[in-house]
């Protein structure tokens, strides 16, 4: 296959996963057609078929993408390293939360055809923690099990996500990346009770 069949089947299915974010955000996943992602991207449904199963198929095929780009975001910063300290994080962090601010339209779209895509990037941050990267804390007297410690703060991330999605982006990907920084090298010190007694 040459450069410029390449470049066209790209152009295609970029097409077809624009014109399926666009009808999710416009109407929802449930009421849309093939007919309307293929006239939407200004194909007819014969191409639609060349390239895609069906509309669910698309779907997949945008999550993957989200995944596999957030997942490159998440270890760029870093390449050739053997280690980071801590509160030098900010980099990676910083890449994956201007990627989603960049794909904001993705990601509120695919929340909304499927509500296990939380679940989904923390898969995705979880297995990458697990396999390219591991933390080290530092040495204390309790016994830290690694798998809860690991659930524990990936899934405070994904939490972070969600609720930075769910208010609509109010926040710039810089300022939430700087306080994801914050809560990570913080610790508790008290909690204190509004209605005592």
């Amino acid at each position: 296959m040459d450069d410029a069949s390449d470049r066209r089947i790209n152009r295609t299915r970029s097409a077809l996963k624009s014109a399926l974010v666009e009808l999710i955000l416009e109407k929802g996943y449930g009421s849309i057609t093939i007919m309307d992602i293929a006239n939407r991207a200004d194909y007819n449904r014969g191409t639609f078929y060349k390239h895609y199963l069906d509309k669910d198929d698309l779907l997949a095929a945008i999550k993957h993408e989200i995944l596999r780009e957030l997942s490159d975001a998440l270890l760029a910063p870093y390449e050739g390293l053997d280690r980071v300290d801590a509160d030098k994080i900010f980099p990676s962090t910083l890449r994956l939360l201007q990627h989603i601010e960049l794909h904001k339209d993705q990601f509120v779209a695919m929340i909304s055809a499927n509500k296990d895509f939380y679940y989904d990037i923390y898969n995705m941050l979880h297995n990458s923690m697990m396999n390219d990267m591991h933390i080290v804390i530092k040495e204390t007297k309790e016994q830290i099990d690694y798998e809860i410690m690991l659930s524990y703060r990936m899934s405070a991330f994904v939490g972070v996500i969600m609720y930075w999605v769910e208010t609509g982006f109010k926040y710039s990907a810089n300022y939430m990346a700087e306080q994801v920084l914050i809560q990570v090298n913080r610790s508790l010190d008290y909690i204190e009770f509004n209605n005592p007694g």
